[in-house]
């Protein structure tokens, strides 16, 4: 990254204190370069020649679906089949047991990406209970604010390297070849993934009926430590008495809410 001059630098802060006021991601001055390469690269699909024009285009909104782009191109959308066993296989041999056996179970990935973690759900789902049990019994809502990688999702094509950690017999069952290096998740398991562009910072959310399981893994620490709790509190509102958040074994909620009861690394559950 060159050195920015005055001006450049105003512009280039306007937009990072937009980025953060719309999607509460958060960049610390350690992350500029990679800011700004996001922004430079925004700029050069949209023609856009500069800072100074991305930031006037948004103070006046008179370019449709720019808010939508730049809050694209500065989300991270790094993820992969079968994430984190560890907390994986106690959602299968735990939670999974625990939910209540009269209701349709509503599942909720949060951030999704490319819906990788909602697929993974909806297979140790069919796994554990049958696949026409599982479309019966499961819905699982897939959300995040990229539309580019919702397309993926619903497409539910994947390359090699998001199957590496899929087991042979499963990648056997549930996928199959359809190009160089790329496999469709089978039609099974996207009847039980819906999936839905929403800004987890744009409150309130929509949702009608509360959610058994939340699973918000690897996102809580794009955030600053406000909205991390906005979020989690959040997250227990949309959650029914004794329902599940699951999020990633390095970001511990305790800090963050008095409310979740932690079970083990990585799982917490709704007392009330």
């Amino acid at each position: 990254m060159r050195e920015l001059d005055r001006s450049e630098r105003q512009h280039f802060e306007a937009i990072r204190r937009w980025v953060y006021d719309h999607t509460g991601i958060y960049y610390p001055e350690r992350k500029n370069l990679l800011l700004y390469h996001r922004l430079m690269k925004l700029c050069h699909r949209l023609g856009i020649p500069d800072l100074k024009e991305l930031h006037k285009h948004l103070r006046r909104g008179d370019l449709p679906g720019l808010a939508g782009e730049l809050a694209c191109a500065v989300s991270t959308n790094h993820s992969y089949f079968f994430r984190e066993e560890s907390v994986l296989g106690f959602f299968r041999e735990h939670i999974i047991p625990a939910l209540p056996e009269r209701s349709r179970w509503r599942l909720w990935s949060a951030a999704c990406a490319s819906g990788e973690e909602a697929y993974t759900v909806a297979i140790i789902l069919a796994e554990t209970l049958s696949m026409a049990k599982a479309r019966e019994q499961a819905a699982i809502l897939g959300t995040d604010i990229d539309y580019m990688v919702l397309r993926q999702a619903e497409q539910g094509v994947y390359p090699d390297h998001k199957l590496e950690h899929v087991p042979p017999d499963l990648l056997r069952r549930y996928f199959r070849p359809v190009g160089a290096q790329e496999w469709k998740i089978h039609a099974d398991l996207q009847g039980i993934c819906t999936f839905r562009r929403l800004n987890l910072m744009s409150f309130p959310w929509p949702f009608k009926n509360r959610f058994h399981v939340i699973l918000c893994r690897n996102v809580l620490y794009y955030f600053d430590l406000e909205h991390q709790r906005d979020l989690v509190e959040r997250f227990y509102e949309v959650t029914v008495p004794g329902g599940w958040l699951i999020t990633s074994v390095t970001e511990p909620v305790q800090s963050l809410s008095a409310h979740w009861k932690m079970v083990t690394s990585g799982v917490y559950r709704k007392v009330q």
